[in-house]
């Protein structure tokens, strides 16, 4: 389900509205069907913010009381665009945040800074693990609460807390909690065996690293796979057509220029059909400061634009990469590739020792490893069992062309570039999840992947070489996370 949460900035997760409807005439419950999930009722942030939260008139369609996948329906109709409006809880003091995630958080977090969109969570009472007071983001469309990768704190031995006080925070608000988008550490803290959660969790997402030295290398490399011959065509077509990409300096910006991205940014998302679920809008200017800009000009005109945003000490996260639709063939492998070329010297370390040390940075856990080896034996198509495609190598023999090969995970030779999270070709099932809800929650995945096509943008990303550390949703085992979660996740996320 969390996969519907991502968007890549090169191919984003469309619907098609004919696909949808006939999925939905043919999947729509008949009137004995006890619970139709498409509610009717208004939005609950409608309400006055004084006004406490509300729960469903109807049953919490969880896991213990679904029907047949033949009985159901995803609703994916857009929530009100003043959904979020009414939380109060939300802290208000959110001027250190940006500089927060650019210090501690994942990619997932570069999400938070959208305001109006996602609410920012603060304890009450200190964490005397954290240095400072921790911080969660979240959507919210009652009764559920979506919070959105791992809390940001000091030090991983505030998680625990950190999650009890949330969990604590959304009962008081009569809430349901979910955890979408977080890495091992979370999943561990919340479902692992000894955890004093006991949460359900499970893995259908993945997170796409990059080695940028790596990059440059396989476009000067002979030979490779047809995504590496794909990607090499594409650089040639690009400079055949004198495509210029170069990094703007914030002084460097003009009016004209924002302008110019300003109009290529609205014209490409008119080029997109369907109905579009995202996490983030793309917002070029958002939290300039801690962001830096490469444009890929034709002639006079600015065709293309690459966002790095920085996270978590030394990674960068590509947080837009789009061709306008006014770009020539080959521009967005261009752009990347010229980005990844620039910045392939940074952030080399004279040893391990920091790598050893950073909290969350680039290393699979044993979790990870399991989950991978699972995925790669349950999908035919698995990209995670890519290395012998050419394509791109699982996490327990990840070795780039100038990266260290290593058991425990990978290790770029400099620094560390993420796509972002992106769906996995299966779901799978990691702590206290078995039996007959698995069999349901892998049909609904399938199907809804089936509809999108959310694995697409996978691809693209296999053309650099890039590789996949699983990521996790987590839930608690009482209360479940049935359509009637899934539906409202995805109107938060419907743009």
């Amino acid at each position: 389900m969390a996969t519907l949460l991502s968007r890549i900035p090169f191919d984003s997760a469309v619907l098609n509205a004919n696909a949808l409807s006939k999925f939905n005439d043919s999947q729509r419950p008949t009137e004995s069907s006890p619970t139709n999930l498409t509610s009717n009722s208004p939005p609950p942030q409608s309400e006055p913010p004084s006004a406490p939260a509300r729960s469903e008139p109807a049953p919490n369609a969880d896991l213990e009381t679904q029907e047949s996948l033949d009985t159901e329906v995803l609703d994916f109709q857009k929530s009100s665009t003043n959904q979020q409006a009414s939380d109060v809880e939300a802290d208000k003091t959110t001027g250190d945040i940006a500089d927060l995630i650019a210090q501690y958080g994942s990619s997932s977090a570069t999400s938070w800074l959208e305001f109006g969109r996602y609410k920012i969570w603060r304890p009450d009472v200190p964490i005397h693990q954290s240095s400072f007071p921790p911080v969660q983001g979240y959507l919210r469309s009652d009764p559920y609460v979506f919070a959105w990768g791992n809390p940001i704190v000091s030090d991983p031995s505030a998680l625990e807390a950190t999650c009890a006080a949330f969990i604590d925070w959304a009962k008081t608000q009569k809430l349901h909690p979910i955890w979408l988008c977080v890495d091992s550490q979370m999943e561990q803290v919340l479902g692992a065996q000894g955890s004093q959660f006991g949460w359900s969790t499970l893995s259908c997402i993945v997170e796409d690293f990059l080695d940028p030295r790596s990059v440059v290398e396989l476009a000067h490399s002979h030979g490779g796979g047809s995504e590496v011959k794909d990607f090499k065509k594409n650089l040639r077509r690009a400079e055949r057509e004198d495509v210029q990409v170069r990094e703007v300096q914030p002084e460097q910006w003009t009016d004209a220029m924002k302008r110019q991205v300003e109009q290529g940014i609205a014209n490409w998302k008119k080029s997109k059909s369907g109905i579009q679920i995202a996490s983030t809008s793309f917002q070029p200017w958002l939290d300039f400061e801690h962001r830096r800009y490469w444009i890929a000009e034709k002639g006079s005109d600015i065709v293309a634009i690459l966002v790095l945003t920085g996270i978590h000490h030394t990674q960068y996260q590509i947080k837009n990469a789009v061709s306008f639709p006014n770009a020539p063939r080959g521009t967005s492998e261009m752009i990347i590739y010229r980005a990844m070329a620039d910045i392939q010297d940074e952030g080399v370390p004279s040893d391990d020792s920091d790598r050893k040390s950073e909290y969350g940075a680039l290393v699979w856990t044993q979790t990870d490893l399991e989950v991978a080896r699972r995925t790669q034996e349950s999908s035919s198509h698995s990209r995670s069992s890519s290395v012998d495609s050419g394509r791109s190598e699982s996490p327990a023999s990840s070795q780039s062309s100038s990266g260290k090969s290593t058991p425990s995970g990978f290790r770029p030779s400099g620094v560390a570039v993420t796509f972002g999270i992106t769906a996995s070709d299966t779901l799978t099932p990691v702590d206290n999840l078995g039996g007959w809800k698995i069999t349901w929650l892998s049909k609904t995945y399938n199907k809804v992947v089936g509809l999108t096509g959310l694995t697409r943008r996978g691809d693209f990303r296999n053309k650099f070489h890039s590789k996949h550390m699983p990521m996790y949703v987590c839930y608690s085992a009482d209360e479940g996370f049935g359509l009637d979660g899934v539906n409202k996740l995805i109107k938060c996320l419907r743009q």
